[in-house]
């Protein structure tokens, strides 16, 4: 318990402790606030805190981690900038490495699940409608999550205009690679892989769980595949292929 609050202690004393106060207090009450469940690490911008965050689990101090950089890939862009005019829900752990671009507009709700997840570095968030983001998340490094196109199209032949926008819905377990885009309307099932600059655009309830999906735009590539969340099994593989990792 003393080791616990001696690295709570540490990490603080690393965190932009200005912006860390002031968005806790803003944006939180009070009871949950006082706890400075939320951690601000280098530069951020806030463009708008009209809207509002909730936690909706044990808060203790920093398990929500913005700009935090304890990764080997970096960005040339450390910079985060948050805009939160809709709603916000956390419901566990979460770290989003620096360089966050995350944007949740009016009547919008970005939701984050309950186990630990992590959004890489210079990765955008982009929710107009609705996202959400299930239970051990990992998405990578220069990923996108768009939930709106942004621009009306019509249909000249029959005058038919479509929405804009279309929820995105992202399961648990879903490990999404580098370069990555989700659009809207798409749907991924628990334990989905998605290589590294694929496109999603569709839903992919059909396939079931634990397939990889690949491609521009994806399609479902190999099915019964899995990552290894177990990192004692990871560090006994590491040590069966001789592969060193690299930490900070």
């Amino acid at each position: 318990m003393f080791r616990n609050k001696i690295k709570t202690v540490f990490k603080l004393l690393k965190t932009n402790i200005i912006k860390t106060i002031y968005l806790n207090f803003k944006m939180l009450p009070f009871e949950q606030a006082i706890k400075l469940p939320i951690f601000i690490y280098g530069k951020i911008v806030f463009r708008s805190l009209e809207g509002k965050i909730n936690i909706n689990a044990l808060v203790y101090p920093g398990m929500i981690k913005i700009g935090w950089n304890d990764y080997y890939v970096e960005t040339s862009v450390p910079r985060s900038i948050w805009t939160i005019n809709g709603i916000v829900n956390f419901s566990g752990p979460i770290n989003f490495l620096q360089g966050t671009y995350v944007l949740v507009s009016n009547n919008a709700i970005l939701n984050f699940g309950t186990k630990k997840s992590f959004i890489g570095s210079n990765t955008r968030i982009i929710c107009f409608e609705y996202i959400s983001l299930g239970d051990t998340c990992e998405i990578t490094w220069d990923c996108q999550k768009i939930d709106t196109s942004f621009h009306y199209i019509e249909d000249i032949s029959n005058n038919v205009i479509k929405p804009l926008t279309k929820p995105i819905t992202i399961g648990n377990n879903v490990w999404v690679g580098n370069r990555t885009t989700i659009l809207k309307g798409s749907v991924l099932p628990d334990f989905t892989i998605i290589a590294s600059n694929s496109l999603v655009n569709k839903d992919f309830s059909d396939m079931g769980e634990n397939c990889l999906i690949v491609g521009i735009p994806a399609k479902v590539k190999h099915k019964n595949i899995r990552r290894v969340y177990d990192y004692n099994k990871q560090r006994e593989l590491d040590k069966k292929f001789n592969y060193s990792r690299t930490y900070l």
